[in-house]
């Protein structure tokens, strides 16, 4: 399935591992995908950047990503350039569509387009398995550990990052 809205570019339809037969965009989008990007991020990320910070990042040149299914988006990518590498700022999927291959799916795409680039980078939540599992699967190996990268959580202390790299 091929979707076609204003503001978004250089999309193609690729199919996820689970299930084998579902159809889902994926390509960059603008600012005219903030409010469902926003919520995707509310629901996902525990420190989430506002609608406001996203606008922003945009207009300061990152690059948003995102996979709709049947038009609306299910998953988005949010990432930098620096120099020769490629930060990924943020990555989520929204709780109903985890595990289905969409994470993996933006990554793909990010892998592809970014080829001229010496790496990808990321941090990583240190008791995110399923993330960190995701990042291993795909190529990335553990550079290093950021004590206290994170803010607490509700009654919990700060959290250590995990600095990830894929060599492309």
């Amino acid at each position: 399935m091929s979707v076609s809205r204003k503001g978004v570019t250089g999309g193609s339809a690729l199919r996820p591992a689970n299930p084998p037969d579902l159809d889902v965009w994926v390509g960059r989008a603008g600012e005219e995908a903030l409010s469902e990007v926003d919520e995707i991020a509310r629901e996902a990320l525990p420190e989430h950047w506002s609608r406001a910070q996203l606008g922003q990042s945009l207009r300061a040149g990152y690059e948003l990503r995102v996979c709709r299914f049947q038009g609306r988006i299910v998953a988005y990518l949010l990432s930098q350039d620096v120099v020769d590498e490629t930060h990924i700022m943020q990555l989520a999927v929204r709780r109903a569509w985890r595990r289905r291959g969409m994470a993996s799916v933006l990554l793909q795409c990010l892998k592809r387009d970014k080829r001229h680039q010496r790496a990808i980078c990321l941090e990583v939540r240190a008791s995110n398995e399923a993330a960190r599992a995701l990042y291993l699967r795909r190529g990335f190996e553990l550079l290093a550990r950021r004590p206290g990268y994170y803010q607490p959580r509700a009654g919990k202390l700060r959290e250590d990052a995990l600095l990830m790299r894929c060599a492309l």
